[in-house]
């Protein structure tokens, strides 16, 4: 029986930066023209200003989605080929854990993403601003079954803001259903003003990023699944 799949995005228009409102349009659209998928975009369920809860909207997402067996947790401007996400899908569904769909990590500049955007160019025909190679990055796009979903538990809440989830929840995978894998190929990453660095992050950003920091060390001491599970249910 072929899986079924669902197609999470998150997202929430939290500030004025129109790139992310232009990548969400073009990474929807792609999904569907050239895999045939309508995405679910799912919120987080904040407002205003608050700091973007991710693993809120994809716990959303798993609930609204009963009848799927595979989750594709996709960031709203990231871009995957049809083949990766198929052998990913395929490998998720056959044992339990982390199936992440590419293992070269392409950020593209400002000028090379409204190329794709307006001018019909394939990612692929364009040149990277940088990349990360050999899988290296993780998290902008994930593969998970349901059963994978039941062994972690949940993604976790406590998290929000920028940076550090990812690692977190690559532990959690690993430690509560087993090692991660990687799809040869690509990922193209579209410009928008990064979360990480600029004049333009807050006070209030940056103190989400370090609680996130510090919580990502409690998933490093995590020694059984059972921990983990109760780390990714918001427990200490």
């Amino acid at each position: 029986m072929s899986p079924i799949v669902s197609v999470i995005i998150p997202w929430r228009q939290r500030n004025g930066d129109l790139f992310r409102q232009m990548n969400l349009k073009y990474v929807e659209d792609f999904w569907i023209r050239k895999h045939g998928i309508v995405p679910r975009r799912v919120s987080d369920g904040r407002e205003g200003s608050a700091q973007f809860n991710r693993s809120a909207a994809y716990n959303h997402g798993v609930r609204i989605s009963p009848v799927a067996n595979v989750f594709v947790f996709a960031e709203a401007d990231m871009l995957i080929e049809p083949m990766q996400l198929s052998k990913a899908v395929l490998l998720a569904a056959e044992q339990p854990g982390l199936v992440v769909p590419f293992d070269e990590y392409r950020y593209l500049s400002e000028a090379n993403s409204e190329m794709v955007r307006s001018a019909g160019l394939s990612p692929v025909e364009v040149k990277a601003r940088w990349t990360m190679d050999n899988g290296r990055s993780i998290g902008a796009v994930n593969v998970v079954s349901r059963a994978t979903m039941d062994l972690v538990g949940q993604w976790d809440e406590s998290f929000e803001g920028n940076s550090y989830d990812d690692d977190a929840m690559k532990i959690a995978f690993e430690k509560a259903a087993g090692r991660t894998r990687w799809v040869e190929g690509p990922a193209h990453h579209l410009y928008h003003l990064p979360g990480w660095r600029g004049k333009h992050l807050t006070p209030q950003d940056k103190r989400a990023t370090e609680r996130n920091r510090q919580r990502r060390e409690l998933y490093r001491e995590a020694q059984t699944p059972e921990q983990i599970r109760r780390l990714t249910m918001g427990e200490r």
